[in-house]
């Protein structure tokens, strides 16, 4: 439980601030959601270190498709810059819309590290899980 609550601390601390792009929609009614954030403290995702500004796209088009629908590139001065991290992620229905786009972490034990494993952008009844990397 202490985990857990250190963990959740940890993540208010290390989104600084979050602007939601909004959902643009593609032709044939598809959705692609962008968000910026930013880690002021060192997190896991995958195989990567995020810290710093990033911004998240998600596609559901791609989903759809059962291919990488979700895309983290490295965000400075209000562009896009070189991808950190793309995966197909596990869509999880919510009973609540997400007021702002939100992180959830846990503390990863084996890192000593607080580790991103779902993720909402603003507005949005579903979260979106990383998927669970084999070791």
């Amino acid at each position: 439980m202490k985990r857990y609550i250190v963990a959740m601390m940890v993540a208010a601390a290390l989104i600084m601030s979050s602007a939601a792009f909004g959902r643009q929609v593609k032709s044939g009614g598809a959705r692609v959601d962008r968000a910026v954030v930013q880690f002021t403290e060192s997190v896991k995702l995958l195989d990567v270190m995020l810290k710093g500004e990033y911004l998240f796209v998600h596609d559901d088009e791609k989903m759809a498709q059962g291919l990488p629908c979700t895309y983290v590139y490295a965000h400075d001065k209000g562009k896009q810059g070189r991808l950190v991290a793309s995966f197909h992620c596990i869509p999880v229905q919510k009973s609540d819309k997400a007021e702002r786009f939100t992180v959830v972490v846990e503390w990863n034990a084996v890192a000593n590290l607080p580790e991103l494993v779902e993720y909402r952008f603003a507005g949005s009844n579903e979260g979106h899980k990383v998927p669970k990397q084999t070791e």
